[in-house]
């Protein structure tokens, strides 16, 4: 791995591991800064500060995206990770509702807002430095790395938990990674300093092709394929935090301890990072389109499967890692190739700010909804099938909406070549 790899895959990783972290700690945080006097509540209530994070993000990507297409891939990079240590260290800083009351919850959600909007860039413009500089032929194979890179982070982040969170920890101790993870990302800054801009933009800006308003080409000629990468974005995530965030919950019902949850945890984005890499090799192989429509096919059928298994008496540790690889796996699939799918879909003076606002959208509105959802769903139904219905009918969506535009852009093509072979349209 060369340098420049090291830098955009080390900015992924404390990514990851920032925004883990509270994921991993919501169950714990939820009376310390949402104590309702109701369990239920109060993790609503902290799932939902955790939403918020990424309800923020499609605000930063609108932001860094235009930046990106303006000015370039390297700036966006170089200053999200800059500002994006100070709320993950006001994380591990912040008294709880005892000490100043409502403040603590109010400054709580409006951390993760921050760190929500900072990272609105960051994954996208990391996956555009390698879609825009490497060889198209390996496209698959380096998003994947830079996947499984992240799960490097989560899972650092997830042990890291499982640690501080043990009984024989000072009940403080849950601050300490959360500060460690902003000192972190204050130092991925002076690592991209010297970071070089990617050979795609600098085409398109000595060929005058940049534009100063992208969305008004996006709105023009991309809509569809604007909504498409939401839904993939979203599906992306959907199937890990079913097994790992909401997981949590069934676990804890089954008999599970905390850190035991969280080892679990680590043990399903380990297998997420080791499958993810051997996905996105397949995705060089069998092309973009086919990788996609059989993954999100695979989403469609496992989800329901997977959660029948915790849907029963009696449940063991054996149904738990039956559960998390049914769930992990198929997830991995469509991530080994989703990046470098979307990038495909827009122009290089617009392609930062579809990506990213579509990334950010798909993880917040699909992703960082997903415990709440999944909860929402599971006490609504009274049955914890409930949100594999969910997962199953957006990869349905996915499904249909590639399958679709691939048929229109066929027929295109053919118009193209001999207009009259579709006069009778």
């Amino acid at each position: 791995m060369n340098i420049r790899k090291l830098t955009l895959f080390s900015g992924h990783i404390v990514e990851c591991f920032d925004n883990t972290l509270y994921g991993f700690f919501a169950v714990m945080l939820a009376p310390i800064y949402f104590p309702t006097g109701s369990e239920q509540v109060s993790l609503l209530g902290s799932y939902g500060a955790f939403a918020a994070g990424f309800l923020a993000r499609p605000l930063g990507a609108i932001f860094f995206g235009i930046y990106g297409d303006k000015q370039g891939r390297r700036k966006p990079l170089l200053w999200s990770m800059a500002c994006v240590g100070f709320p993950t260290m006001a994380i591990g800083l912040l008294p709880g509702y005892e000490h100043i009351g409502i403040s603590a919850t109010v400054l709580l959600v409006t951390c993760r807002l921050l760190q929500g909007f900072f990272m609105g860039g960051e994954f996208t413009g990391v996956n555009l430095c390698i879609s825009e500089n490497d060889d198209p032929k390996t496209l698959g194979r380096q998003t994947g790395i830079l996947i499984a890179t992240g799960g490097i982070g989560a899972i650092l982040a997830t042990i890291l938990g499982a640690y501080f969170s043990m009984k024989v920890m000072p009940a403080w101790a849950w601050r300490i990674p959360f500060i460690m993870g902003g000192v972190s990302a204050l130092g991925i800054y002076f690592l991209r300093k010297n970071l070089r801009e990617t050979h795609a933009f600098m085409d398109a800006q000595q060929q005058n092709e940049l534009v100063a308003q992208p969305w008004k080409i996006l709105f023009a000629r991309h809509k569809r394929d604007l909504l498409l990468s939401i839904l993939i974005a979203g599906l992306t995530v959907m199937p890990l935090y079913c097994a790992t965030i909401f997981g949590n919950q069934i676990f804890k019902d089954i008999g599970f301890t905390t850190s035991q949850s969280l080892l679990l945890n680590a043990l399903c984005i380990a297998l997420d990072a080791i499958v993810i890499v051997y996905f996105g090799r397949i995705s060089d192989k069998i092309g973009f389109r086919n990788h996609m429509i059989l993954s999100a096919i695979c989403t469609v059928v496992v989800p329901i499967p997977a959660f029948m298994l915790l849907n029963q008496e009696g449940a063991s540790t054996f149904h738990v890692l039956a559960f998390i690889s049914l769930l992990t796996v198929p997830g991995s699939f469509i991530c080994g190739c989703a990046m470098a799918y979307m990038a495909k879909l827009f122009p290089t003076n617009c392609r930062y700010s579809a990506v990213a606002v579509c990334v950010t959208l798909g993880h917040a509105l699909l992703g960082g909804t997903t415990p709440l959802m999944s909860t929402f769903l599971k006490n609504s139904f009274h049955s914890t099938l409930a949100p594999g219905f969910w997962v199953s009918f957006i990869s349905l969506l996915v499904v249909a909406m590639i399958y679709t535009r691939e048929k229109r852009a066929n027929w295109s093509i053919i118009e193209q070549k001999n207009p009259s072979a579709i006069s009778i349209h």
